[in-house]
């Protein structure tokens, strides 16, 4: 269990939000609450980390202020008439606190930050030979220290500082497990993962970027040799094997012939798990079947291509067919997120972006090209959807049948994507004009190196992308037939073995062909999703539009709405 526990008053203070569907299904599955906020390890953002070490530091440099000698006259306080009576009584305890041969040090308590301040100057003023310091109570009061021996408090002062930096450190928590995955470079494994790297990376690197492209760039960054089992048991050969990707029936079939399992025994007694636990939903037990399961299919990858089996880790021939890219649930024309180079490219001709009123349904938009074909709606927020033709056929006909009016707009999918790009690009060199005029006054701005993965957009969107593939892969796509993969895998082999006799083997760029990036990340994130929604009573009360499609006509399927709350984030960019 891991919770952002904050460790001191500077520290971020997170707020969630839980639906009660996902506490009742957590409950289900024995989650322990109580062990999650009193044992949960802490964590926090490397950004954060930095910013409150600043703030540790700066705090050590205005007590070491305090017992400067150099303070100005505009920094000294005037006693309130109110605190005369509290400084007299804290003098009278330093003169006899001198006085007193036998007594070392001693301790100014219950007084505030304020009265703290006062005690400072006042002891810098007629008392220089003492010294004091801040000390924090175990109960958590904060009292002064007050010394003979300046070396020995200033001693124990530095080992103070040392000690709160050192929390500071201590705070970032399990962040320092995923900078040391991430800095390993090793496998990262896991099962229809996206949902699992976007959280990862939110809760222990940065917020996540708007921007699909800079989603891409910060997770290949961050971890550069990614693998998903769920792509795997989903792509050629094993797509004809494995008729079922759950991760618990991908278990039960790579456990039989023709797979092979590997048997593993926890190194100490009572601890680990078994597959026969079938803890399905503990997380530790998902990532250790997950893990058998990679294993299995690997071991069958190697005799269906007749190479002998080596070992399972980022470097393995088998395996560069499918590192780096995500599967995606509920996309039906790309199958996979491709982290490592630019996205396939879809035929969308049939596709069509639609502009409504806002009290239009999933059933008017059905009813409006109901003279086409059946289609696809598929909403993007309340006043705007795609349409996808079943029969792409008639896409020819869509534009001279429907045509745009006052009430709706109707358009190519090509024609939108292009008046998206050129929003973007007006929107994207008024901000450059913005940051350049800034830059004149200031004295110019320090520009990042663009990063190998960043891709224009706009180019993905035309075909003329030619983006390095960074990642090595081989060229096999999981949407090739079995012997193209088993030559692909043969070619890539003998790649490899020409490229380690030649001392110095020639990199040829890999073309991308025609690729497209996907939406924004925060319109996937954030578009209300909508359903068929037939009201009973046929409207309510509300005055039909003569415009309408016939609302008399409904389609029976009820009509829902996802409402996800948007927060704003004033951590900087994650770079």
């Amino acid at each position: 269990y891991v919770w952002p526990r904050p460790n001191s008053r500077q520290a971020p203070d997170p707020r969630f939000l839980c639906q009660t569907s996902s506490l009742d299904f957590l409950i289900s599955q024995n989650f322990d609450f109580n062990k999650l906020i009193k044992d949960g390890i802490s964590y926090l953002r490397p950004m954060e980390v930095e910013k409150l070490r600043s703030m540790t530091m700066e705090r050590h440099e205005y007590k070491r202020s305090l017992n400067s000698q150099n303070n100005t006259p505009e920094q000294i306080i005037a006693i309130p008439q109110e605190q005369e009576g509290f400084i007299q009584e804290v003098t009278e305890k330093l003169q006899a606190f001198i006085k007193n041969e036998d007594e070392q040090k001693f301790e100014i308590d219950r007084c505030n930050a304020f009265q703290r301040r006062l005690v400072y100057q006042t002891a810098k003023q007629n008392f220089p030979t003492l010294g004091l310091s801040g000390v924090t109570r175990p109960g958590g009061e904060r009292v002064i220290s007050v010394s003979k021996d300046v070396d020995a408090l200033q001693s124990f002062v530095q080992q103070q500082e040392q000690n709160e930096l050192s929390d500071v450190e201590d705070a970032f928590g399990f962040s320092k497990v995923i900078k040391m995955i991430s800095e390993s470079k090793k496998l990262v494994v896991g099962h229809n993962m996206v949902l699992d790297i976007c959280h990862t990376l939110n809760q222990f690197c940065a917020p996540l970027p708007l921007e699909y492209g800079d989603f891409k760039e910060m997770t290949s960054t961050v971890f550069p040799n990614i693998l998903d089992t769920k792509l795997m048991a989903n792509t050629i050969p094993f797509k004809d094997e494995i008729y079922n990707s759950s991760l618990n029936e991908l278990l039960r079939t790579v456990s039989e012939k023709p797979y092979e399992m590997l048997t593993i025994k926890p190194s100490k007694a009572g601890y680990g798990y078994t597959e026969t636990d079938e803890k399905y939903h503990e997380a530790g037990y998902d990532a250790y079947i997950t893990g058998l399961c990679l294993i299995s299919m690997h071991k069958r990858l190697c005799k269906l291509c007749n190479n002998r089996i080596v070992s399972v880790d980022a470097e393995s021939t088998m395996l560069k067919p499918f590192l780096n890219k995500l599967y995606l649930m509920k996309v039906a024309d790309i199958p996979y997120m491709n982290l490592g180079a630019a996205d396939m490219y879809p035929d969308r001709d049939h596709v069509f972006h639609l502009v409504i009123p806002k009290e239009w349904k999933t059933q008017d938009v059905v009813l409006l090209f109901s003279s086409i074909g059946g289609v696809n709606v598929f909403w993007i927020d309340d006043t705007s959807v795609f349409v996808g033709l079943r029969d792409k056929t008639f896409a020819n006909t869509v534009l001279q049948t429907i045509q745009s009016n006052n009430v709706y707009t109707i358009s190519t999918y090509k024609d939108y994507v292009l008046r998206e790009e050129a929003e973007k690009y007006a929107n994207n060199s008024q901000t450059d004009n913005d940051a350049n005029s800034s830059a004149s006054v200031s004295g110019g701005l320090n520009t990042p190196k663009s990063s190998p993965f960043r891709v224009d957009k706009r180019e993905l969107h035309t075909g003329r992308s030619a983006v390095q593939n960074t990642a090595n892969q081989t060229g096999i796509t999981p949407m090739l037939e079995k012997k193209t993969f088993e030559d692909g895998i043969q070619a890539a082999l003998a790649a490899k073995s020409k490229e380690s006799a030649d001392p110095a083997p020639k990199r040829n760029a890999a073309k991308v062909g025609e690729s497209k990036s996907g939406a924004k990340m925060g319109e996937r994130k954030n578009g209300a999703k909508k359903r068929d929604g037939a009201e009973s009573g046929g409207g309510g009360g509300a005055e039909k539009r003569p415009v309408s499609p016939d609302s008399s006509k409904t389609t029976g399927v009820k009509r829902s709405r996802s409402v996800v709350e948007d927060k704003a984030f004033e951590e900087p960019a994650w770079e």
